[in-house]
């Protein structure tokens, strides 16, 4: 299979040209992938410091004006040759099996968009913010290896993935209008097209984590302008978005009230609040710190809302509009007593984006739908069965005296 490494980058020159690099020593053959750079508007030397390596490989690197990392992926994949795309970002470092881990598992799920495993490295000795991101990264991958896992569109990493040239080309590439959360609006579109996601957690590319306070207060009024894009773009999934949600939180509410009432208060406050997680710190108060840092981090990506709306009637507006879309989707019922093997397959060929699960007819649970998640399989069943709706499960059956004394009564479940 030929591979096409496509890698974007601003500013980064001595990483890019370190992670460049390290692909010279990948144990995939050098003559079937490629390495395409794209220097989006580049101010130092990046360009000179890349023409100057010797690699294996075909390199290409690409001079572009600045036009966000969205519009740089999607040139590097316009002039890609391969069959399979691999996305990595210019701060992801990429360990000696990742291509061919990358092409193991496409070939093991054809058509899937393969995700990689991207654990942290940071510089220096770790802080309080240090331990918060890398408990948050290391959170997300590990939900996404449990079994039955079910994927949404937030689940796409463009710092380390891969997807085969054909079918990124069918779904239109990146939106260019995006600069923040770029990835997750593709990921909600090829959720949408029905698209399966897969994690590969032996395609690892370590990722050198260079945000600090500042760097991330500004992510997150990013995503707050970027969650507004994807509201218009995608009004059936702002029932999800945060700005849905955070003002059911007291401090979520607060944060609101500042950023859309009071903004020169609500500045005030955060300059203030920012300097002391400092202080909190070298106290040791981390429950005090994270709180601190949640609300600020509620309050910058209110501020990025607002720059996007405007005013509170405007996001209310912007709210109606989005939960008139919100349908509820594609519901089956299933019995149990039919047998987990003649349900799951009932499931697997419907593909709703919501189950109610009786047994006996007795009430036991129900799958919600989730909107830009992806539709329910027997995978996802047999999973909630063994987590949160076990106990429900065998309160139904004992109730139905399947599960009376050490047997079953002459009967079996789900038989």
């Amino acid at each position: 299979m030929k591979v096409s490494v496509v890698i974007p980058t601003h500013n980064r020159s001595a990483l890019v040209v370190k992670n460049v690099s390290a692909l010279c020593n990948q144990s995939y053959p050098s003559a079937d992938f490629e390495v395409i750079v794209v220097a989006d508007g580049c101010m130092d030397d990046t360009v000179d410091a890349l023409r100057k390596l010797s690699t294996p490989f075909s390199l290409t690197v690409v001079e572009q004006p600045g036009g966000g990392p969205a519009v740089a992926r999607n040139r590097g994949a316009a002039l890609a040759k391969g069959d399979l795309l691999i996305f990595l970002d210019d701060d992801v470092e990429p360990t000696q099996t990742l291509v061919e881990a990358h092409v193991r598992a496409h070939r093991l799920k054809p058509g899937h968009v393969v995700i990689g495993y991207c654990p942290p490295v940071f510089r220096g000795k770790k802080g309080f913010f240090s331990i918060c991101m890398l408990v948050s990264w290391e959170n997300m991958f590990s939900a996404m290896h449990r079994i039955g896992h079910r994927y949404t569109y937030r689940d796409l990493l463009s710092g380390n993935f891969s997807i085969e040239s054909a079918l990124f080309s069918r779904i239109g590439g990146f939106d260019p209008a995006f600069w923040c959360q770029e990835d997750s609006e593709l990921g909600l579109r090829l959720i949408k097209s029905g698209i399966p996601f897969f994690f590969a957690p032996d395609a690892v590319g370590y990722h050198h984590e260079t945000s600090n306070l500042n760097r991330s207060l500004r992510r997150k009024y990013e995503e707050g302008r970027a969650d507004v894009l994807m509201g218009y773009r995608h009004p059936d999934v702002i029932s999800v978005l945060p700005l849905c949600r955070l003002r059911l939180w007291l401090l979520g509410y607060i944060a609101y009230v500042l950023v859309f009432r009071w903004p020169k208060t609500g500045r005030v406050v955060s300059f203030l609040l920012k300097h002391m997680l400092y202080f909190m710190e070298k106290l040791r108060l981390r429950y005090r710190w994270q709180r601190v840092l949640s609300f600020l981090n509620t309050y910058w990506y209110w501020c990025g809302v607002a720059e996007e709306l405007g005013t509170e009637q405007a996001l209310e507006g912007f709210l109606k509009n989005g939960l008139s879309k919100t349908g509820i989707g594609s519901e089956v019922e299933i019995d149990l007593v039919e047998g987990l093997g003649v349900v799951g397959e009932k499931i697997d060929m419907i593909r709703p984006e919501a189950v109610s699960i009786y047994y006996r007819g007795r009430f036991v649970g129900r799958i919600p739908p989730e909107p830009g998640a992806e539709r329910l399989s027997s995978v996802h069943l047999c999973s909630v069965l063994a987590g949160e709706l076990s106990w429900p499960l065998l309160r139904a059956m004992m109730v139905d005296g399947v599960l009376g004394g050490l047997g079953y009564g002459g009967k079996k479940p789900f038989e």
